[in-house]
């Protein structure tokens, strides 16, 4: 009997190692993809803010003050860009194929801030005129914007992939589990009979028998 708890504690234990590292997964889903795609939304937003402190400087900017107000907000949205996606380079750890989506997003988005200095000086030289500076950068923000949407849409695509796979796992061990409890139950329950019939049912008819014999 003891052996047989000490087989049922020993499958219990093996089914919560299982289950520990379905957990363990999910724990690496959270600080993987889901991670990835939260910075990117959050440089997404970021960007945003970017162009709209852009647009600040065209509607706003005739002013000195207000255009340097603008302006310096416009550079500080673009650090935080470079930064968010930096460090998103380094979460990727060994996805080549995201690092190299990330790096070239970076790239990209470097490659706005000259455009966009260029838009400065087009709008500034044509005596704070809106329409001029916006001419200048006109759709260059498009494709950096739908590329970051891209990766985000990946990313959450990634992410419910592998979620709905360590939920099978999780369930298919939860299943086996049970399965080889019950049936390791009933093997025990069969032994567990046997043994008691062998060694305990049996010698005592046996000694009924010799003590009526005996009382003859």
């Amino acid at each position: 009997l003891g052996g047989s708890l000490l087989l049922t504690v020993v499958i219990a234990l093996a089914c919560f190692s299982f289950l520990s590292g379905g957990i363990q997964n999910y724990r690496g889903l959270l600080d993987g993809p889901l991670q990835e795609s939260q910075l990117v939304d959050q440089a997404n937003l970021e960007f945003k803010s970017q162009v709209q402190e852009w647009k600040n400087v065209l509607l706003r900017g005739k002013d000195q003050a207000a255009q340097d107000k603008y302006w310096g907000q416009f550079e500080e949205q673009e650090r935080k860009v470079q930064d968010i996606l930096r460090k998103l380079v380094g979460e990727a750890g060994e996805d080549i194929g995201l690092k190299n989506q990330v790096e070239k997003l970076r790239s990209e988005h470097q490659s706005l801030s000259a455009a966009y200095r260029k838009g400065k000086a087009a709008f500034i030289a044509a005596g704070a005129d809106p329409a001029a500076g916006d001419k200048a950068v006109q759709g260059i923000d498009r494709a950096t914007s739908d590329q970051m949407g891209a990766l985000v849409t990946q990313l959450h695509q990634r992410s419910v992939e592998q979620a709905s796979s360590i939920s099978a796992s999780a369930e298919r061990t939860v299943l086996l589990g049970t399965f080889v409890l019950l049936g390791a139950s009933v093997v025990i329950a069969l032994l567990s009979l046997w043994l008691v019939n062998r060694n305990l049912i049996t010698p005592i008819k046996s000694l009924i028998e010799h003590i009526g014999r005996l009382s003859q």
